[in-house]
């Protein structure tokens, strides 16, 4: 297994050691302030976008949180994500929450060990 020594480990990394599940992670050049997108990391990491997905957190109606993970390029459908997990509705959770509620800041977040 890899050491990652010099890289801030996230609870997804943490669990993926814990059960000796080999992975890698990359980084790339990015200045604080600066917007950066799922599809413009892809590019840095030399990735086809379709093969590079981002985590969407969202809220039920009924107050739940859902997890989802669409291709980076791709809009997730809010319509159609109520539908798939038996809501109402569900919308984005807001900026300011989703380290509160994931453990993750934006634009980190995995679908592996939020928080909530």
């Amino acid at each position: 297994m890899a050491k990652h020594n010099a890289i801030q480990k996230t609870n997804a990394m943490r669990m993926l050691e814990r059960a000796r599940v080999s992975y890698e992670a990359k980084e790339y050049p990015h200045k604080p302030g600066e917007p950066l997108d799922g599809a413009s990391v892809a590019a840095l990491l030399g990735q086809d976008p379709a093969r590079v997905f981002k985590t969407l957190v969202t809220q039920g109606s009924g107050g739940g949180h859902f997890v989802f993970v669409v291709p980076v390029a791709a809009t997730l459908d809010l319509k159609k994500a109520a539908r798939a997990v038996g809501e109402k509705s569900v919308a984005m959770i807001p900026v300011a929450a989703i380290e509160p509620t994931t453990g993750y800041v934006r634009g980190g977040c995995s679908p592996v060990g939020v928080k909530k």
